[in-house]
C-alpha cells in the first residue's frame, strides 16, 4: 500500500458498497429477528440454535452438534408455526445447519 493511500473508516466504506452495506442491513435483520424469537422457542430448545437464514419459505437455523439438531427438528412444527403465528413470515419449511467450528 503506498503512502498516499489512506485508510478508510469502515463506516465510509460500507456506506459507498451497495452490496456490502445491503448485506449488512439483511445479517442486522435476522440478527434481530433471532434475538426476538430466541425467548419464544419451545423450552427444549431455546438456546441451541440460531436463525441463520430465510431464503422463501426457508427458514435456516444453525445448531452446533447434531444432538441439538435432531432436536431442532423434533420441534420444527412448533417453531414454523410460531414464526407464522407471532411473527407474520410465511415460511414453510424448516432447515438446520450444523455449524463448523475450528
Amino acid at each position: 500500500m503506498s503512502r498516499s493511500k489512506k485508510l478508510q473508516p469502515i463506516n465510509e466504506r460500507i456506506a459507498q458498497d451497495k452490496g456490502l452495506s445491503t448485506l449488512l442491513k439483511r445479517a442486522n435483520q435476522l440478527a434481530d429477528l433471532n434475538k426476538r424469537l430466541q425467548p419464544a422457542l419451545p423450552a427444549p430448545v431455546k438456546g441451541l440454535c440460531q436463525l441463520a437464514n430465510i431464503r422463501g419459505e426457508t427458514a435456516v437455523f444453525a445448531c452446533e452438534n447434531q444432538a441439538a439438531a435432531s432436536k431442532v427438528r423434533m420441534f420444527s412444527r412448533d417453531i414454523l408455526q410460531i414464526m407464522q403465528r407471532e411473527y407474520k413470515i410465511s415460511v414453510k419449511k424448516l432447515r438446520v445447519v450444523i455449524q463448523q467450528t475450528d
